[in-house]
């Protein structure tokens, strides 16, 4: 039957035995007293009279009786307890899958072994489930041997900015239950709830690395002969001062090769550098290096030359609204118009190429649209009720409160329409979604005011809402696009009825559709928490878990009693011995 010593710091206890092993190596010099007669002296065995020194060591009761007092004294202290046979526990060990946890894999994983391999021993059957706090990742592990769990956790990659492990320790919960252990491994504190112990093996190491890149074309208009811009900057998250190498590595198919010299930077602790630098027209992508240290996540930046998707917009509407739109569609990004609001010229209009038409309520249009009311008046009465917000992509999370406008006009909602935005029992905005003659899925945003006599064009909620509508319109462009992306990144591939990630490694990537490249891509990785070790220590409370868990797979020593009566017996009987020992020899 198997037993657990519940208090191990008792077995110092043996430090006794020694002891005991020194004082009966050093022997007291006899006395002597003269008598007149022989008859008095006892039948003694020789002792040594030369005093106390090391002598050879003499086998005797007291000698033994204190040596199994101390054995039995240790027994004690360390408070044995034995394993039920039918017992049986689950330990699940959730891994945090931060990033940072890359720089203490392996010393993580010395210290794991350990702690289990003595979990392994509070009952006669363990039952091991190793999960990791990445919501997309199936579990990891699960059976009764230790060595297949330290199997799958060599194979594990941590790959996940900061994030919460809540979702993984509810699950954790429910295989344990009231019966075991749960062990949250990360590099850091951790708040975490009272019944999971923390097992920490980080420290505050130092490390510098690329936190972010900015890259912009030249000329946007013209892919094919822009240049590329790029400015990346480079962080000390460190205590000291660093010095660095970096340089830039042009990627030529399969192969790299260094672009120009290599150049040395020093960075102060805490302090952010910027690098730029910028490519011709013929690199496509390109990796920024720095030299690397313990945490290699952010030691390497891949950069992709962006080809965007330009929303090529016709202007049918002019006069003041026309121009406030106008305006208002300007200040957005990768925006080209076919005309302006002051010269529409329908002749100019290539349908194949406009993305986007700016028309009054009623034109007739084959494409998507933003079409909206025009007022009677220049100064027509505004309406007093507030402006209710519908919970759509387009409204969500934006301040309505503020939006002046005149009494909006009745439109007509039918199945297809999706209402934004609401003025007393009017719909205010609403998005219609139709179909081109070609059979193609358009969406139509349609504003039943006219914005020119509005505060509109100074309301934050209607810039972004437009902003949103103009995205929506790029992201279903079906032509091939490259652009730079965080490691994960979400990315929706328009008409394949998929969503894809960018990978979970930084590097370079290509998402197909139709057995063509749609999207080309690099994933960079820049997360500042991660990349920070500043809060990293060690922690350990998985030991103080553990002795209350096995309090319910163990029964105490039946004995115990018995050898509390022993060690008493023990120095008894060494102290008579002794006392015998000790008589005086007379001469």
């Amino acid at each position: 039957m198997k037993f657990l010593l519940t208090n191990p710091t008792g077995l110092w206890a043996l430090i006794a035995i020694p002891l005991i092993l020194l004082i009966h190596f050093l022997q007291e010099r006899s006395r002597k007293v003269r008598i007149s007669t022989l008859f008095l002296l006892e039948r003694l065995r020789p002792e040594s009279v030369s005093g106390a020194r090391f002598e050879k060591l003499r086998q005797s009761v007291p000698l033994w009786m204190q040596l199994l007092a101390a054995l039995l004294i240790t027994w004690i202290l360390a408070e044995p307890r034995w394993i039920r046979e039918d017992s049986r526990q689950t330990i699940a060990v959730v891994l945090d899958s931060s990033v940072s946890m890359s720089a203490f894999k392996d010393k993580t994983r010395i210290a794991l072994a350990e702690k289990l391999r003595s979990w392994s021993h509070s009952a006669a059957q363990t039952d091991w489930h190793l999960l990791e706090s990445n919501p997309r990742k199936p579990t990891l592990y699960t059976g009764a041997e230790l060595a297949g769990l330290l199997a799958a956790y060599d194979r594990w990659e941590p790959t996940l900015g900061t994030h919460r492990p809540d979702d993984a320790l509810l699950t954790a919960r429910g295989l344990v239950k009231s019966n075991g252990l749960i062990i949250f491994v990360t590099d850091r504190k951790a708040d975490v709830t009272s019944d999971v112990a923390v097992l920490s093996v980080g420290d505050a190491i130092e490390n510098v690395g690329l936190a972010g890149v900015e890259v912009k074309l030249i000329n946007e208009s013209n892919h094919e002969t822009s240049g590329t811009k790029w400015r990346a900057l480079v962080r000390n998250y460190g205590h000291e001062r660093q010095s660095r190498e970096w340089w830039v590595e042009e990627v030529q198919g399969s192969s790299t090769k260094v672009q120009g010299q290599k150049q040395r930077l020093d960075i102060e602790a805490g302090q952010t550098m910027a690098l730029t630098g910028e490519l011709p027209p013929d690199i496509e992508r390109t990796t920024l290096v720095l030299e690397g240290d313990r945490f290699t996540w952010d030691d390497r930046l891949p950069i992709q030359k962006p080809k965007t998707r330009l929303v090529n917009i016709d202007q049918r509407l002019s006069g003041r609204s026309g121009e406030t739109l106008h305006k208002m569609l300007s200040a957005m990004d990768h925006i080209t118009f076919n005309n302006a609001p002051s010269n529409p010229k329908p002749e100019t209009r290539n349908p194949k190429s406009i993305d986007l038409v700016v028309a009054e309520l009623g034109t007739s249009t084959d494409t998507n649209a933003i079409q909206l009311a025009a007022s009677s008046s220049d100064e027509p009465k505004l309406d007093a009720s507030l402006t209710v917000a519908e919970d759509h992509l387009l409204t969500r999370d934006l301040n309505w409160m503020g939006l002046l406008t005149g009494r909006p006009m009745e439109l007509t909602v039918t199945e297809n329409d999706e209402p934004l935005l609401w003025k007393g029992d009017r719909v205010l905005a609403l998005l219609r979604n139709d179909f081109a003659s070609d059979g193609r899925k358009i969406k139509r945003l349609i504003l039943g005011w006219d914005i020119a006599v509005s505060n509109a064009a100074r309301d934050p909620a209607m810039l972004v809402m437009l902003q949103r509508f103009v995205e929506m319109v790029r992201e279903s462009k079906q032509e091939p696009w490259a652009g730079n992306f965080e490691v994960g990144q979400r990315m929706e591939v328009q008409g394949q009825n998929r969503e894809d990630r960018a990978p979970e490694h930084p590097g370079f990537f290509e998402v197909t559709a139709d057995g063509k490249p749609f999207i080309s891509g690099a994933a960079t990785f820049a997360d500042a928490r991660e990349a920070d070790f500043k809060d990293a220590a060690p922690i350990d409370t998985v030991e103080a878990r553990r002795w209350e868990a096995a309090l319910k797979q163990t029964e105490a020593d039946p004995w115990m009693a018995l050898w509390v009566l022993l060690v008493l017996g023990c120095l008894v009987i060494s102290w008579s011995g002794a006392s015998v020992r000790q008589r005086p020899v007379h001469q």
